[in-house]
């Protein structure tokens, strides 16, 4: 698999202000720098485009299916994952969903670079190009769900594990294999409408303060919005490297500017410049971008904790 280029890199960092750190040297081919020098042009079809499938989506698709608790008071943490894999409740501390709440929007986009082709599943966000979810295993404290895209070029192994402690967190192990029989570029995103400390009983103000850096995005209600609920956030984080190493891939994290998902080819159009949001009904992306070989697999972790 061929690595990006410094000329895309650099091209990169002036269309958006972002630095991809790549892990081998030159030589990718370039069709990625069309898409992303036209991302910004492209806000408006995508917001269509998003919403159309917002519409479209089934009634029961932020049903818990497998739900995981631990801990008492502040280090309590009780969470739940749909049948295809998406995290639909975070309540932590005791008495604070952050994601359970206004749109229940939390998932995942995958952009085929090389075809054009997006795949995304954001719960009530909407879904696209995913086939029928399987569950592998189901412990009390983990879930395995595998999903191959209705093409058949990917598949996507989910393990989500419940990790308990003074500061407990839902751990995510994303496993992609590009079933196809030829070399990948890709983005992947994990996204989540994040609504922090705002009790949707009693509100649906539902504006936080939201940004992002290398290896995470968060949202939180600051002392300036307390009004709007309790003082507390959420963030998505990296967990270590990206498996195997030898795959070429960057990564970073992004507040957006909307409670809507990302459009997977399109992935930084809610993302503004300067990228610190304040006062806003807004979302978390983290968002890597790698080549794969054909039949190969590459393995991405991230967690949710509240801060």
């Amino acid at each position: 698999m061929k690595s990006c280029t410094r000329t895309l890199a650099l091209a990169c960092l002036a269309a958006f202000a972002l630095l991809f750190a790549v892990s081998t040297p030159a030589q990718r081919r370039s069709t990625l720098a069309p898409n992303l020098a036209q991302t910004h042009n492209s806000d408006a079809t995508a917001a269509n485009g998003q919403q159309q499938k917002h519409d479209e989506a089934s009634s029961d698709v932020d049903s818990c299916s497998y739900t995981f608790t631990s801990g008492t008071g502040v280090s309590y943490l009780q969470f739940c994952v749909t049948t295809n894999g998406n995290i639909v409740e975070f309540e932590n501390p005791s008495g604070v969903d952050q994601i359970r709440q206004g749109g229940i929007d939390e998932g995942y986009g995958l952009c085929d670079i090389t075809t054009e082709v997006a795949y995304y599943d954001y719960a009530e966000g909407g879904a696209s190009g995913w086939g029928t979810p399987t569950t592998v295993t189901h412990t009390s404290t983990m879930v395995k769900i595998e999903r191959t895209t209705s093409d058949g070029a990917w598949t996507l192994t989910q393990t989500i594990n419940s990790v308990a402690g003074t500061n407990p967190y839902a751990k995510m192990t994303m496993a992609l294999k590009n079933n196809s029989g030829e070399s990948k570029e890709a983005f992947f995103e994990r996204y989540a409408d994040v609504d922090p400390g705002n009790p949707a009983e009693t509100t649906s103000t539902f504006t936080e303060n939201f940004d992002g850096d290398l290896n995470s995005a968060w949202g939180y209600v600051p002392y300036s919005l307390q009004g709007n609920g309790a003082l507390e956030g959420l963030m998505i984080q990296t967990v270590g490297n990206v498996t195997p190493t030898s795959v070429p891939t960057s990564h970073n994290g992004y507040g957006q500017n909307t409670a809507d998902g990302p459009t997977p080819c399109t992935p930084f159009a809610n993302v503004p410049s300067p990228t610190t949001i304040t006062d806003t009904d807004g979302s978390v992306m983290m968002l890597w971008y790698f080549g794969l070989n054909k039949e190969q697999t590459a393995t991405f972790t991230a967690r949710y904790v509240a801060f």
